[in-house]
């Protein structure tokens, strides 16, 4: 049986070259609950330049695409491929029996979503359980300096004190869900919790080291506003409350981009996968 990451190289062996490929959500780490779900590998695939990859994957794969998502692609201007977080998705492309959702995003705007927070989309997903199949120093920087960042602004949320280690990990990990507009109507109202305890090996590796943890309490003594992106740092200089700053900050980037993305997924993946794609979610979301 090959390993999820062979998989995925596997898969990405017959697409067109790519600078940095990651694998996250529940097809890579499953959620606490929904571990006998068979969900699609959901990826995100890191270019050179976003039209002219798709234009040589029509060429490659053409199967990939409904009618709509192609004309979308090879008409439509880099900027509306480029709008709502950055990045592109294209869902349920069938595989050797698993099903892929690609999200394909310039290496340029990756790199600044994550050192600097420009929408947040990037960055709040790489903070969170991520399988790393492909990537370049560069990349690997930005990956850990993102989750850093994310780490400070969780404490800073919190007042000083003492916190379980599952719930700190839960206020890093719902960092991506303030203000998301999906959250509520399709989303799990369960699942940051859920990713939480179904990877909590993952938050303990990756993050675990940079806490002061005393007999699996996270004890928050100090608070730095120094490792936060520099934008945030700038916004966060009118708010007398620094919490309430970075909630706002998030609400605003969260919301208009999860709206942009949600609204820019009917052309890229066409209405049938999209109303498929939202249906699963409501499924999982009754069945809560």
């Amino acid at each position: 049986m090959k390993t999820p990451k062979q998989a995925i190289l596997n898969f990405m062996a017959t697409r067109p070259q790519t600078e940095a490929i990651i694998g996250y959500g529940s097809g890579i780490n499953p959620q606490y609950g929904q571990e006998k779900r068979n969900p699609q590998i959901d990826l995100i695939v890191v270019v050179d330049n976003l039209k002219h990859w798709h234009k040589q994957n029509i060429k490659l794969n053409p199967k990939d695409y409904s009618f709509l998502g192609k004309l979308f692609f090879r008409v439509s201007p880099n900027k509306w491929l480029r709008s709502g977080g950055r990045i592109a998705y294209m869902t349920y492309i069938p595989f050797k029996g698993h099903e892929y959702k690609i999200g394909t995003i310039e290496k340029q705007d990756f790199l600044k979503d994550l050192n600097n927070w420009e929408t947040f989309y990037m960055a709040g997903r790489m903070q969170k359980p991520i399988l790393i199949a492909k990537a370049d120093d560069e990349i690997n920087k930005a990956i850990q300096h993102n989750r850093e960042a994310g780490l400070e602004a969780s404490k800073l949320l919190l007042d000083k004190g003492k916190y379980d280690e599952e719930y700190f990990y839960t206020i890093l990990t719902g960092l991506s869900y303030i203000g998301d507009t999906r959250m509520g109507i399709a989303e799990n109202p369960d699942k940051v919790l859920n990713i939480v305890k179904g990877r909590l090996d993952f938050f303990k590796e990756i993050y675990g080291k940079y806490l002061n943890i005393e007999k699996g309490k996270v004890v928050i003594d100090e608070k730095d506003t120094s490792k936060l992106p520099k934008n945030l740092q700038e916004y966060l200089k009118t708010y007398d409350n620094i919490g309430d700053g970075i909630r706002e900050f998030l609400v605003k980037k969260n919301r208009s981009h999860s709206l942009a993305q949600t609204i820019k997924g009917l052309f890229t993946t066409g209405p049938i996968k999209s109303i498929k794609y939202v249906k699963e979610k409501l499924k999982r979301r009754k069945k809560k």
